[in-house]
């Protein structure tokens, strides 16, 4: 697990102290202490942090302390703490209003544990959010990408297998043919050896896209880079591949193969967004595949 990076402010070093210890043995952060809301503030301006621990009461007062972090992180999730004698309902109100996201009473061991995982609740929901956001601005791009693309099926195509390796981040994108349970990528965007590499026509069964043409949604590999239960088919041992995310492409209502991407480079998993936005570049490669098909009949049939 990842630690959280924490900006820890109270002007009780005893008291800051003995917080930051039990914070590194009650859950995943690191803290950066300092002793007032002036040094944290610029502090602030300079370093990068999941959340603010703040003990209460600060010498230039909390309340204004969180105003000013308010104006210019307003997202950053802020939880205080304090002895328990010096809380009155007036005080918690003022600090809520100030902007605080969680307050907690401290004194004993439990209390110290329970604040670990009041922080560790306000840092998850904020990268939550953020990963969110940053999944609303890619597909707002990969959206834009496709909606630029070329009118030549052909070109549209690899354009958007660029779009979307970019946007993934991956070593390849790859647009495949599936006929008789033989499998070919008939586009494809990525490192040169992989697009030579997977060039060749395999059997279906020797590749992730098994599982996703066979329960006909889209399918991502686990955290060890296998499928569901079978692990990692034969392509992916050989080529050393670590991660996939595949989608089936029907055309007129029948199976014409499949969208995915491959990375040599293991991954905690695929967000929700990420799910959406192949599906979506799936949807407009079929759209563009019928649009092609069509034209050609109508050519068929003027000749």
């Amino acid at each position: 697990m990842t630690d959280h990076r924490l900006l820890h402010v109270d002007a009780d070093a005893d008291r800051r102290d003995r917080v930051a210890a039990r914070l590194a043995d009650d859950g995943p952060f690191v803290t950066d202490p300092e002793p007032c809301g002036e040094a944290a503030v610029d502090t602030l301006g300079h370093e990068s942090y999941d959340g603010l621990v703040v003990g209460h009461p600060l010498p230039d007062g909390t309340a204004s302390f969180l105003g000013v972090v308010r104006g210019g992180y307003p997202d950053l999730p802020v939880v205080t703490y304090g002895d328990a004698d010096a809380f009155d309902a007036r005080t918690v109100r003022a600090l809520f209003r100030a902007g605080a996201t969680d307050h907690l009473p401290v004194a004993g061991a439990d209390d110290h544990a329970a604040l670990a995982a009041r922080l560790e609740t306000a840092v998850e929901a904020y990268h939550e959010r953020q990963r969110k956001d940053r999944g609303a601005a890619t597909l707002r791009r990969l959206g834009d990408a496709i909606a630029g693309a070329p009118t030549d099926v052909d070109a549209a195509i690899d354009g958007v297998l660029e779009a979307v390796r970019d946007t993934y981040e991956v070593d390849y994108a790859g647009l495949a043919r599936i006929r008789d349970d033989e499998f070919r990528f008939v586009a494809g965007r990525g490192t040169a050896t992989l697009c030579e590499s997977l060039a060749e026509t395999v059997p279906l069964e020797n590749t992730y896209c098994e599982t996703t043409v066979a329960e006909g949604r889209t399918v991502a590999s686990n955290a060890d880079g296998g499928i569901a239960d079978r692990g990692r088919p034969a392509i992916g041992r050989r080529l050393g591949l670590q991660c996939y995310l595949g989608t089936p492409v029907s055309v007129d209502g029948d199976l014409f193969g499949t969208l995915c991407v491959v990375d040599r480079s293991r991954r905690r998993g695929f967000a929700g967004w990420e799910r959406t936005g192949i599906e979506v570049a799936a949807r407009w490669i079929a759209r563009e595949l019928e649009h092609d098909r069509e034209k050609a009949r109508l050519r068929r049939e003027r000749d």
